[in-house]
């Protein structure tokens, strides 16, 4: 082990989840240079540039709008100082370089997930919450997609886990509120810029605040002020770069029950055929043995169906809501799993786990395959390109 900077050090858990995440980054930029771009992919990266005369966008994501762009107006800088024959190529940019900032986002939702699943259960849980994720062929396509999904999931990770981090550090001096009060405000200001309705995920992440710290409420609303202010100042500055909020119709935050809240509330049944298996051990273990059933594993578990459930709530926003859910869902199996793992069944259900995904990356690596062909998209939401 090497200490890589003043308090980061690089070990073997490192190394291992650093070639989990460069296979999960080889897989998004195989699908995403080898598929071709979508309707609704290039209304996304038209709309960050200067608008048209006469021209409609269904674009309501602010933050989206400037991913998208990002890779052209980078395209555009490096041709006004590169070589002529590099600037030709760069003129017309690949597939895969539209895309590379979602592929970005979903590495560094998989380094976060590792992160806190680790923190809270070791490195064997932190293995099999990233290996899930790495392996999974929904968090693949939504990497490789331009759209909100990914960014989304990475903002909504980072709130709720955010939030959960304050909330245990409030007993802390206020002096040393700063910080979080600036991180929590940002993790706010980027979830309701991706997509406003985004804004009852901040109440989830202030309800799990109120339970973690019910004597220190008064602090919570002092935090939670200051924190909403930075986010207002998020949502101000995206509304000066790209002139909106993201509201866009009245349908778009206006909660209408449908019976697709019910068949969304089941988004584990979407990703493949192993992960139905693998939760629903995982849910049946935590239901059945007291020991599993804590803060830290109930934690993903409900962020994960309130996430999905409350955006079921709006038909109007067309999103792929099953993949808000599976970072989550991946953290409260890695949760079971390390519990699973301290007892004597230990050999045999880490034979168990080793197999099962194994099979779920050969299913994961299929479905990718086919989403690539154009005549190949059933199972994904029509309205996101996926």
């Amino acid at each position: 082990m090497f200490k890589a900077l003043r308090e980061f050090h690089v070990g073997r858990p490192q190394i291992f989840a650093g070639l989990l995440l460069l296979l999960f980054a080889a897989q998004c930029l195989w699908v995403a240079a080898g598929r071709g771009l979508s309707d609704l992919e290039y209304e996304y990266i038209v709309s960050g540039h200067h608008a048209i005369a006469g021209q409609e966008f269904r674009i309501v994501s602010p933050v989206t709008t400037m991913v998208a762009a990002a890779p052209l107006r980078l395209a555009a800088a490096w041709r006004r100082v590169v070589p002529v024959s590099i600037g030709t190529a760069l003129a017309i940019p690949p597939a895969w370089w539209l895309r590379l900032p979602f592929v970005i986002f979903g590495v560094s939702l998989g380094g976060a997930l590792w992160w806190v699943a680790r923190r809270l259960y070791g490195n064997e849980g932190g293995y099999v919450a990233l290996a899930l994720y790495c392996c999974s062929p929904a968090m693949v396509k939504i990497s490789s997609n331009v759209s909100p999904e990914i960014i989304l999931s990475w903002s909504a990770f980072g709130l709720i886990y955010t939030a959960i981090g304050v909330a245990h550090t409030l007993y802390a001096p206020p002096r040393k509120w700063a910080p979080r009060i600036l991180l929590l405000g940002i993790a706010m200001g980027l979830c309701v810029a991706t997509m406003f309705w985004a804004v009852t995920l901040v109440l989830l992440a202030l309800a799990f605040m109120i339970y973690l710290a019910p004597g220190c409420r008064d602090r919570i609303m002092i935090v939670v002020s200051g924190a909403s202010l930075i986010a207002l100042a998020v949502l101000l500055c995206f509304r000066w770069l790209t002139g909106g909020f993201g509201l866009g119709s009245t349908a778009l935050i206006t909660p209408w029950p449908t019976w697709e809240l019910v068949r969304g509330l089941f988004f584990f049944l979407t990703d493949d055929y192993c992960l139905p298996v693998i939760f629903g051990a995982a849910l049946i273990v935590y239901c059945l043995w007291g020991r599993a059933r804590y803060f830290g594993n109930s934690a993903p578990l409900m962020a994960g169906f309130a996430s999905v459930a409350l955006f079921s709530l709006v038909p109007g926003i067309h999103l792929w809501r099953a993949a808000l859910g599976f970072s989550f869902c991946f953290v409260f199996i890695g949760g079971v799993a390390a519990d699973a793992l301290e007892t004597p069944f230990r050999r045999s259900l880490g034979w168990a786990l080793t197999a099962a995904l194994l099979l779920k990356f050969a299913f994961g690596l299929a479905s990718s395959s086919g989403w690539m062909h154009p005549n190949q998209v059933a199972g994904f939401a029509p309205h996101t390109g996926l």
